[in-house]
């Protein structure tokens, strides 16, 4: 309820409990809350009362106010009646004219009342935070109002908080309830879930109450989307109490709800408590992978959003979808390019050169549509080598058919120069296929020498021989 300023959040316990007195407090007429006259400044959702030399407060208030009222009404999907009062303390002196016990508890900023929808705040206090966390009051109060219209003020306390923070924007303060709430975990001093029906006990430790409800109702969200976490608030108006409330909403009882919380916790205290369903998911990472061309990692990156995205669908813009939907088609045909890309370095290495250049003509293909040109070197390297390897491939084929139509100086030069290459290739096999085809063209060429030899031979004796034993020709 009390919403304090930057102190130490053990200050909430007294603050909070002047709740239930400011609320019996607020009953007297507009003009008896204080010393002083009140002046008003209407919005089209809010009355705004303020104090004599507050006027420009007032006006600052009002440029922004309903803007605050407009966005809760979205995200809830319902608009609490209005006009709702916003009565601005000029200083705490004020506020402790009416509210004499939280002299008490210094550093009290804000706080709502629920039965005459009012929000207070002092302006003395308000004026050392940053324009985030001023609004952040604003919201945070106004949460309370609409979360006891949606559970007919039935809603127990800790989710009250809980929700009313969750609603809040992300402030440098988150960091330190994070802080609180890990140490907190790591000593086991978690409070159990029962607790939050408890004024007393969330309000006794509200430096753990307070970041652990904020928790419990980001785990909500995470698990079945800020819509059900609305159907959660209305089913509270119609149930004997959360737990019924929570089984009614999420099908699972609180008991096994607090286990999958506890199990979840780490994840949140690791960063995931910098995630809302309120806000865009910031796609800005897995966008960075993909332009890094980390295709595999950014496909898993996006998978996991995209399921976080779907079901955060009712409070997430569609634009966010979309173009998560498109970086992650982008990252699987970066998969693909690069698994065919794999395919046709392994058919260079198994010298498969004509699959191999078939691959990477598709692997091209494939990286062009995504206008990624980071592995044109090593594809062009793989070309030349699937090139040079069809080339090879092709001089040995040539020097089997010179070899068969008997051209064997030609022959060998055609495998002689295939085994070259096929040797600079790395290619042993054919490199031995094209060795073996030239021992055999030379042997082929050494016997062919050699029965021309004794052709030759066999010849001239044979000349010889007639010369001997033909008798001369009688002269005439």
């Amino acid at each position: 309820m009390h919403r304090p300023l930057n102190q130490p959040l053990a200050r909430l316990t007294i603050a909070l409990l002047i709740a239930v007195a400011w609320t019996l407090a607020l009953v007297t007429p507009t003009l008896a809350q204080g010393t002083f006259t009140w002046y008003e400044r209407a919005t089209a959702k809010f009355t705004i009362l303020y104090a004599p030399g507050s006027a420009a407060d007032a006006e600052e208030y009002a440029t922004w106010v309903d803007g605050v009222y407009d966005s809760l009404a979205t995200t809830f999907n319902f608009r609490t009646t209005p006009p709702l009062t916003l009565r601005l303390y000029p200083t705490s002196e004020a506020y402790y004219q009416v509210n004499p016990a939280a002299r008490a508890v210094p550093g009290v900023v804000a706080h709502a009342d629920f039965r005459h929808r009012e929000l207070v705040v002092i302006l003395e206090q308000t004026r050392q935070q940053t324009e985030e966390e001023q609004h952040n009051n604003v919201r945070h109060e106004l949460t309370h109002i609409i979360a006891a219209d949606l559970s007919a003020n039935r809603l127990d306390t800790g989710f009250q908080e809980g929700v009313a923070q969750y609603l809040e924007q992300p402030t440098s303060t988150l960091d330190q309830q994070i802080a609180d709430l890990r140490q907190a975990d790591t000593q086991s001093l978690l409070l159990p879930w029962s607790t939050f029906d408890s004024r007393d006990q969330i309000y006794a430790a509200p430096e753990l109450s307070y970041p652990q409800t904020r928790a419990v109702v980001a785990f909500l969200v995470e698990r079945g989307g800020f819509a059900a976490l609305r159907t959660f608030l209305t089913m509270s108006a119609r149930s004997s109490g959360y737990r019924s409330a929570l089984e009614r909403t999420y099908g699972a009882s609180s008991t096994v709800l607090e286990t999958e919380w506890l199990a979840w916790l780490p994840s949140y205290l690791d960063g995931g408590y910098r995630r809302s369903a309120l806000t865009a998911y910031d796609l800005s990472f897995a966008r960075s992978l993909v332009e890094q061309g980390n295709y595999a990692a950014a496909a898993e990156e996006l998978r996991q959003a995209l399921m976080w995205l779907r079901k955060q669908a009712a409070t997430q813009p569609p634009a966010v979808i979309t173009e998560a939907e498109a970086l992650l088609l982008r990252s699987e045909t970066g998969m693909r390019a690069e698994q065919v890309a794999e395919s046709a370095r392994q058919a260079l290495e198994r010298t498969d050169y004509a699959q191999a250049k078939t691959l990477l003509a598709d692997t091209r293909q494939r990286y062009a549509e995504l206008g990624d040109t980071r592995q044109a070197a090593v594809l062009t390297l793989y070309e030349e080598r699937a090139a040079r390897g069809l080339q090879a491939t092709d001089q040995l084929a040539e020097a089997t058919t010179l070899a068969q139509s008997f051209r064997y100086p030609a022959a060998r030069s055609a495998a002689d120069a295939a085994a070259r290459e096929f040797a600079a290739l790395g290619d042993s096999v054919r490199r031995a296929n094209a060795l073996n085809l030239r021992a055999t063209l030379d042997q082929r060429q050494q016997f062919f020498g050699l029965v021309l030899c004794l052709v030759g031979t066999a010849g001239a004796l044979f000349s010889l021989i007639g010369r001997v034993f033909v008798r001369p020709s009688e002269a005439w």
